[in-house]
């Protein structure tokens, strides 16, 4: 297939995730949407199924089957990794983006923990410097213990261009949580102007994607993480399964718009699975295929990747907020979030109902799809979709 055939299945991707879900929600409106639905940020919850003990039950057991996946992989057919032998990692310092990421971070987080009123501009753009400081601690942790060698050291324009695409990205599923009636909400998103906050949500948001991948560098300098699931069982999805998978994505997609309540999962599950089928079925190498040679690593690691990141800024974002009972009182940053999820919207870690950290597991792999699909339509050199670099002894 030529590129010019492969690029124009990938644009099609993602036509189909942005006009099929609008599709879907105007038919159920009748073709008026309401008042306010498409509003930037959305200030306000909107009415949401009720909380519902069987459907709790039933994803906190799907929840508990990827604990035991991970905790226990014997249980899934993966042999216990031979025991490797020690590497000696030459000893370097903290490298001097790690000093200004903690900096950045710090200061962030000092004045957002601290509840304070000034500077206003810095405390109104602190998710900036919050996230991509985040970005430049976990690069430099890696450098440390990879004896000098991160992406920050060996490619920064690789980090750069996963920003870039990263502000599309995210910004595609601040879009698509309209039709599944907003699952998050920003009531505090008014205390700048609406346009302000577009520009600064898109500007923020470059930091958000680059996450995943620094935490990925940073998980396979740990033995558990790196030999755990490299013995595994071969597994490669049939064609049919993968026309399944597809048509299942494309109907979930238009179907959310339909069902915003019932199908407000599909919001996490749809986007990643068609980008990463699509790539796949046009010939472009997605970490999935290294499972049909029994090395699950790329995958299983990878999709931890923003559970680790999500619980960082879960973290940052609650404690920016002052709080009377279940009430927010004050915040000076905009982006402040809160959930509104239905039938599973109780026992909150931070602002997330539990069941929801669910869901950075499957964004996770969607980080790593759309950047594979955005770095080859731009032709950017990436080492993200070459086998040979990403996968821990890789066998051809």
């Amino acid at each position: 297939m030529t590129a010019t055939r492969q690029v124009t299945y990938i644009l099609l991707t993602f036509a189909a995730i942005i006009f099929l879900p609008l599709i879907g929600s105007y038919i159920h409106h009748s073709g008026v949407f309401p008042d306010g639905f498409f509003d930037y940020p959305m200030l306000e919850p909107k009415p949401k199924a009720s909380f519902s003990w069987p459907i709790f039950i039933f994803i906190a057991l799907g929840g508990f089957g990827v604990l035991f996946f991970y905790l226990f992989p014997q249980w899934f057919g993966f042999k216990k990794p031979e025991k490797q032998p020690v590497v000696h990692v030459k000893k370097v310092g903290f490298p001097l983006w790690f000093w200004i990421g903690l900096l950045a971070y710090g200061t962030s987080v000092i004045l957002l923990w601290g509840k304070f009123h000034e500077p206003v501009l810095f405390l109104h753009w602190s998710d900036f410097p919050l996230f991509w400081g985040l970005v430049l601690l976990i690069d430099g942790w890696t450098y440390v213990r990879n004896g000098g060698k991160s992406m920050m050291s060996e490619r920064p324009q690789e980090i750069v261009g996963i920003g870039v695409s990263s502000a599309m990205g995210w910004m595609l599923f601040e879009y698509l949580n309209f039709f599944v009636d907003d699952n998050w909400y920003y009531p505090y998103g008014d205390i700048i102007g609406s346009e302000q906050f577009l520009l600064y949500a898109i500007i923020i948001s470059t930091g958000l994607i680059p996450l995943s991948f620094v935490f990925y560098e940073l998980f396979n300098t740990f033995s558990f993480f790196k030999n755990r699931f490299t013995q595994g069982p071969k597994f490669v999805l049939p064609e049919s399964i993968k026309n399944i998978l597809l048509v299942v994505c494309l109907v979930g997609l238009f179907a959310s718009g339909l069902y915003p309540d019932a199908l407000f999962f599909s919001l996490w599950l749809a986007p990643g699975i068609l980008i990463g089928v699509v790539l796949d079925k046009i010939g472009i190498w997605t970490p999935v295929r290294s499972i049909g040679k029994g090395n699950w690593q790329p995958v299983a690691v990878f999709a931890l990747t923003y559970l680790a990141a999500g619980l960082c800024l879960e973290c940052e974002n609650y404690f920016s907020a002052s709080r009377s009972g279940d009430d927010v009182t004050f915040t000076m940053a905009p982006a402040f979030w809160r959930y509104n999820l239905p039938y599973v919207n109780e026992f909150h870690l931070f602002e997330m109902p539990i069941l929801g950290f669910l869901g950075y597991i499957p964004f996770s792999l969607y980080c790593w799809a759309w950047w594979i699909a955005f770095a080859y339509m731009q032709g950017i050199p990436s080492k993200f979709y070459t086998e040979d670099i990403i996968v821990p002894n890789s066998k051809k």
